[in-house]
């Protein structure tokens, strides 16, 4: 019986794992913002799946937290992220 349960309560975790997704906020060459949604690790997967996606030569993670919802009443967690390595945004040094 206990074997049962054991299995039970893994499917469980598996599929409450998978029930979240993230919303993208904002996005651009340099990194953006998505919104998650839903079982929390479940969503920061899929999030953390789309930044690298987004962000081939890597990513980092620069601000993070709960924060008022776009209906101004709901709250929502979001990951503001900026893409680094060969991917992201050359900056120009101009000498005067």
């Amino acid at each position: 019986m206990q074997q049962y349960l054991g299995v039970a309560l893994a499917l469980v975790a598996l599929f409450m794992g998978g029930c979240g997704s993230y919303r993208v906020l904002s996005e651009a060459k340099s990194g953006g913002t998505v919104a998650l949604e839903g079982a929390h690790d479940g969503a920061r997967s899929k999030a953390e799946r789309y930044m690298r996606a987004q962000c081939p030569g890597g990513f980092e993670i620069v601000e993070e937290g709960d924060a008022i919802g776009s209906d101004g009443a709901s709250r929502e967690w979001r990951i503001s992220y900026v893409c680094t390595g060969a991917s992201a945004p050359r900056t120009a040094i101009i000498a005067l």
